[in-house]
């Protein structure tokens, strides 16, 4: 098949067209070129030239006349008619060809600055810390990680499908960023690994993925793992939340390349359990885990090899002593009697890495109240169901008698009733009625202690969150409205969703978002504190709770060096109290200080349960 002259014309002109601003220009260059040529030959041709041949006079003429776009005088050529009208004809060529050109090259240099705003270049830093993806509304990390660096120079780079500009302005107006920070935004495709080259991760302390759900954290592992392995980099740290724990990457590959994934989901359930009879427990969570005051630290400190770590805790000052890292191998609470040896280094709960104090401090035993016995067994609602549920029922304290289930689907009901047959000790209840409906709502309010509200996890975030809105502003309600006793623990997926309603007392929040970008923070600063987190965050070993003074015989006044050692002889570690009703929490409190506690208030402890 033939194509005609005018099809292969427009074939050829597209072609250069879709070449962009240098194909515009080559275009225009032969445009001028023929044009020149043009109207040399016709200024010969009709003897406007006094030259037999095409000279180079009358050449440079044309060019001129074209490149400056300029329009003859009357008296040029000797006024004559058809001189005037080739000439003009060349100046408003070269005018349209001097518009076309300045507008490809002011696009060209406006693409380009375009692409400098969307942060296309590689990123030439090192040492810096890596955030891959990033939601509008949830800037919990950047400010945490903002916070660890402290008065340090730190470089933060941010990758995502986002606009630079985008990321850039947000960020700007939500988060605090001092001099000392320096913020790169990168517009990529974080799980592709050669878009991700553009953060330079081969060089970077730290990589941190934005907690998103499963599917699209496992692809962004698996393009960094793909391109950390390629460059032989193993100082490179990975550090990502994961809600189930199949999704966890193999210990194997994770250790190879440097990969810690902790199961979020488990540890946000183990929360609720654990707020939901301890009210304030999750605010003493946020503040132990946040970089605004104390935080964890690993050190050495002088003098304390030989000693007990009974002896550590009451001397040392403006630090808690915690733990022990030996070999690499993290002990926490080992116990009074651990002898502390050459090379250790002592995980301390403190302002400051350098501000533990080894000091000369005896210590004074003093008789504790007397021991009271913990109120009447106590009885918990749960409203909702998702696949927390059975970890939220089982890590529940103790003394809870009862457990009243509602606003369930009616095919799960089996599912409870057999998780319940686990826990003989407990009562299981399901309540049928509609828990959305005012009055049965207020039914089930007064017969119970403790509310949980779980949040749904075949909703969309969003939608989940506003369920659990509206279920707490009605508990709310009720319980103003009755003058019932109750406290509400709510689990809520988006931080930014519960700037919407007023915090109060009697209410615990357990945000997904908010306390795993808390723990990522964590882990960029102290990686070496690994297993302390995965520990606080698991049913193994140690874990944050409130002990009640009144229960724990502690109430009265003593020094921060007794209620160290109190806790210790119980196999807990202090690191702070809470005063009742007001849910004020004091953490490292000073050695030698004077602490009042009051019956109700508690203890913040360490314990193993």
């Amino acid at each position: 098949m033939k194509h005609s002259f005018k099809e292969r014309f427009a074939y050829w002109f597209d072609t250069q067209m879709s070449n962009g601003s240098i194909g515009l220009i080559k275009f225009l260059a032969v445009v001028s070129v023929f044009a020149i040529m043009l109207i040399t030959v016709l200024l010969v041709a009709f003897g406007y030239s006094e030259a037999e041949v095409l000279g180079l006079d009358v050449f440079w003429d044309s060019f001129a006349t074209v490149i400056n776009a300029w329009l003859p005088f009357y008296e040029d050529g000797g006024g004559e008619l058809g001189y005037l009208i080739i000439m003009s004809c060349a100046g408003l060529i070269g005018l349209l060809i001097t518009s076309v050109l300045i507008g490809i090259i002011s696009n060209a240099i406006e693409e380009h600055i375009d692409g400098l705003k969307d942060g296309k270049s590689m990123v030439l830093e090192k040492d810096h810390i890596v955030i891959l993806g990033f939601i509008p509304g949830e800037y919990t990390l950047i400010k945490q990680v903002v916070l660890a660096a402290s008065d340090k120079k730190r470089t933060i780079v941010i990758g995502s499908e986002v606009s630079s500009e985008e990321m850039r302005d947000a960020v700007s107006e939500n988060v605090d960023i001092p001099k000392n920070i320096k913020m790169i935004y990168r517009t990529i495709d974080i799980f592709d690994p050669t878009s991700l080259e553009k953060c330079s991760l081969a060089t970077s302390r730290h990589i941190l993925i934005n907690p998103m759900d499963d599917k699209k954290t496992v692809k962004v592992l698996l393009a960094v793992s793909l391109l950390i392995n390629s460059t032989d980099n193993e100082n490179v740290k990975v550090s990502a939340l994961v809600s189930k724990n199949e999704h966890r990457f193999p210990d194997t590959i994770a250790a190879k390349h440097n990969v810690t994934t902790i199961q979020m989901r488990n540890a946000i359930a183990r929360m609720i359990a654990l707020s939901c009879t301890q009210t304030g427990l999750s605010d003493a969570f946020r503040e132990v885990f946040s970089f605004d005051g104390n935080e964890f630290y690993s050190t050495e400190i002088e003098g304390t090899a030989g000693i007990t770590f009974g002896a550590l805790s009451y001397r040392l000052d403006k630090a808690v002593p915690i733990g022990i890292i030996r070999e690499g191998k993290v002990n926490l609470n080992p116990g009074k009697d651990y002898m502390i040896e050459e090379g250790d280094k002592i995980i301390v709960f403190a302002e400051e890495r350098e501000a533990a104090t080894l000091t000369d401090a005896k210590f004074t035993e003093m008789p504790r109240k007397k021991y009271h016995s913990s109120e009447p067994d106590r009885k918990v609602a749960i409203i909702g169901y998702n696949s927390s549920f059975e970890l939220v029922y089982r890590e529940l304290a103790s003394d809870v008698a009862e457990v009243v289930v509602a606003g369930i689907q009616e095919e799960k009901k089996s599912t409870i009733t057999k998780i319940a047959s686990k826990y003989e000790n407990r009562k299981l209840t399901v309540f049928d009625e509609d828990i959305d409906d005012a009055e049965h709502m207020t039914e089930l309010a007064k017969k119970v202690n403790h509310i949980v509200l779980l949040s749904d996890y075949s909703l969309d975030e969003e939608d989940a969150d506003i369920q659990s809105i509206f279920r707490i502003l009605s508990l709310r309600d009720i319980r103003l409205k009755y003058d019932l006793g109750y406290n509400i623990t709510a689990e809520m997926c988006k931080k930014a969703n519960l700037n919407l309603i007023r915090e109060e007392e009697h209410m615990d929040y357990v945000v997904a978002s908010n306390m795993s970008s808390l723990f990522l923070a964590q882990l960029s600063e102290n990686y070496e504190l690994n297993d302390l987190f995965k520990e606080i965050l698991s049913n193994r070993g140690n874990e944050l709770y409130l002990k009640r003074a009144k229960d724990y015989g502690y109430y009265g006044m003593y020094t921060t060096q007794q209620l160290r050692n109190f806790a210790l002889a119980n196999k807990c570690i202090f690191l702070g109290y809470m005063k009742a009703g007001s849910y004020e929490s004091f953490f490292n409190p000073g050695l030698m200080d004077e602490v009042r506690l009051g019956e109700e208030d508690s203890l913040i402890v360490l314990a193993e349960n």
